[in-house]
């Protein structure tokens, strides 16, 4: 159901803003309206909320699930043919999607301790299934550590997150590794690593919002013995 935003050129999925996780422009739109756009993506049943805005050129698609943008992207209007990089769709007219990286205004970082230097980073950002706002987990190199940590210690693994709450949760709990342990975290501050700020900000795109599914668990129990 499509609601109503301040601008007469934007129309949103849903009452309020959403953190933006996949991003398409649809251009040239020619006569394909925000009435009409949006009439298509109600029949996709999209999992999480979208909106669409009216550029100078075309119409800019927005998504809170990654899910719901590569649906539309891949396959949301109907494609008669495909020739260098533009596709044919209602009407025959020639339109061209072009994807957005997703950069949140916002972001978190952490610093994560103690990780055995052999265990993958992407165990380790698999363990994090319970946060929906993970955009990068990162090994620190050797070069940008400080001189401040201890000789010998493994490199501290970065996090960054897109949400205040679940970067807040992350700090005060730890990192909990399937329950094993809990590896101790404490705020990433510039003064920890050594280099420019550029070379230390990750670069976000919509693959890194993936939703990371919660692992398969079996728990044995010793048979009692007679």
């Amino acid at each position: 159901m499509m609601g109503e935003n301040d601008d007469d050129n934007s129309d949103l999925s849903e009452q309020g803003r959403f953190l933006c996780k996949g991003a398409f422009l649809l251009t040239p739109s020619y006569d394909l309206s925000l009435d009409k756009a949006a009439s298509i993506c109600d029949k996709l049943n999209f999992r999480g909320s979208f909106s669409l805005t009216k550029t100078a050129t075309g119409i800019l698609f927005k998504f809170s699930e990654p899910e719901d943008f590569q649906q539309i992207f891949r396959k949301g209007f109907h494609k008669v043919s495909l020739v260098h990089g533009f596709y044919y769709v209602t009407g025959g007219r020639l339109y061209r999607k072009v994807a957005i990286p997703c950069r949140p205004p916002r972001t978190f970082s952490i610093l994560v301790h103690e990780v055995p230097s052999d265990l993958p980073e992407e165990d380790i950002r698999a363990s994090l299934y319970r946060y929906c706002s993970v955009v990068e987990v990162s090994r620190i190199p050797q070069h940008l550590r400080n001189d401040h940590q201890p000789p010998g210690s493994p490199p501290p693994i970065r996090v960054t997150m897109a949400s205040l709450d679940e970067y807040n949760s992350l700090l005060q709990n730890g990192l909990d590794f399937y329950g094993a342990t809990y590896f101790p975290t404490e705020p990433l501050k510039k003064e920890q690593l050594r280099g420019s700020r550029e070379k230390l900000l990750p670069v976000f795109d919509s693959a890194g919002f993936t939703r990371i599914p919660p692992p398969p668990t079996r728990t044995l129990k010793p048979v009692a013995r007679a």
